[in-house]
């Protein structure tokens, strides 16, 4: 597919946003625009092709050329949208899920098929839904009287393809599994039906299941290592979790070797999930005892990522570390993101959410203040905790 022009063109414009972005000269913006103007025109082309959607080759060059020109708009921060309008790549993502849900043939890792998915395929679905699902965390819930519960309640399905083998394994396109991202939405649709039917029985069972699983989640990636034998998921599941290797460690390290960057970075997204659950689905205030501990150990798995080098990849925890700065009670936790921040602010998409985050810290223990602890003994039911 790459030697297609269109999907071409968007990679060799991609590649050329990023030199300009860093160059910022006329010759390079020459060279780059054309390149961008072809694959736009395809992108076009078969966004207006009725037969699109009932062609996967066809839905899948689309998908393809939209996430590589929509990867501009987030290098590219002088041309984002502002406040309130939609992001244009939020705005080409949610056009992505419309094809892949019209390109899905329903397999799951619950019901096996004899349909092979391939390694593109698998990638778009992580990119789109990272993306798409990452946006709904940052973001206020839907309105509880336009909220379409059963709608939302299948969205993301083409997550699930597969094994629970490959359910499980960390994919470079977002530095997690495809089973931790599926659960993050199902976070957010929870919460969202808790709004909409606050006293609803299902959804603190939901929840709680939700929070089991990710207490007892492994993951794994082929490279990772015990650290001598490569594992799968089944070995994963016997280890002990990533966290348990993290505490171990001796103050002031810091990896420096590609498979524990992987693991470590996997894990700090499956506490990231954990604390989301936490504040948002169960509402838990941000000084209760099980978030604390929580938070500590995110904490401890940022200290020890190196900010730069071979490790330091696109598969950079960027959430998880804004949360742990949101989150933080203490001034240690809070300096362990502000350090991050203070190391990466030089990559594109970083300074607009360290401006957000030093924007918070000048307001929210003022009017969010933490809960006193005689507060914090007995939980009242999750429609009645604060939002």
């Amino acid at each position: 597919m790459h030697k297609g022009v269109g999907v071409l063109s968007a990679i060799q414009s991609l590649a050329g946003a990023y030199i300009y972005d860093y160059r910022p000269l006329e010759a390079i913006r020459t060279r780059v625009t054309p390149r961008f103007r072809v694959a736009e025109k395809r992108l076009a082309t078969l966004l207006n092709d009725p037969f699109t959607r009932q062609d996967e080759a066809k839905a899948s060059e689309f998908i393809t050329i939209a996430v590589i020109l929509s990867m501009q708009d987030i290098v590219l921060t002088e041309r984002r949208r502002k406040n309130p309008h939609t992001p244009r790549w939020l705005e080409c993502f949610l056009c992505c899920e419309q094809f892949l849900e019209a390109i899905d043939d329903g397999s799951r890792f619950w019901k096996p098929s004899i349909v092979s998915m391939s390694s593109l395929r698998i990638s778009q679905t992580v990119i789109v839904g990272c993306g798409i699902i990452l946006a709904q965390l940052m973001s206020p819930l839907p309105d509880p009287k336009e909220f379409n519960f059963q709608k939302e309640a299948s969205r993301f399905g083409w997550l699930l393809y597969g094994t629970k083998d490959n359910m499980h394994q960390v994919h470079g396109g977002c530095g997690f599994s495809r089973k931790v991202l599926h659960i993050l939405s199902q976070i957010t649709f929870c919460a969202a039906r808790l709004e909409q039917h606050k006293e609803s029985p299902v959804m603190p069972i939901t929840a709680d299941c939700l929070h089991k699983k990710l207490l007892g989640i492994r993951q794994w990636s082929p490279k990772t290592e015990d650290w001598t034998e490569t594992m799968g998921w089944e070995s994963a599941k016997a280890s002990p979790p990533v966290i348990s290797w993290v505490r171990e460690q001796s103050e002031g390290y810091i990896i420096c070797e590609n498979p524990i960057m992987t693991d470590v970075t996997a894990e700090a997204w499956r506490i990231a999930a954990i604390l989301y659950l936490m504040c948002r689905l169960l509402r838990l205030p941000r000084n209760h005892e099980e978030v604390v501990s929580h938070v500590d150990d995110l904490a401890r798995c940022i200290m020890i990522m190196p900010t730069s080098g071979p490790q330091f990849t696109a598969e950079a925890p960027l959430f998880p570390v804004f949360l742990l700065g949101i989150l933080a009670t203490n001034s240690g936790h809070r300096a362990v993101s502000r350090n991050w921040f203070d190391q990466v602010v030089q990559t594109p998409s970083v300074p607009p959410l360290y401006k957000t985050l030093k924007n918070i810290w000048s307001w929210i223990d003022d009017e969010i203040p933490l809960q006193a602890q005689a507060d914090l003994v007995t939980e009242p039911s999750i429609h009645l905790r604060s939002q």
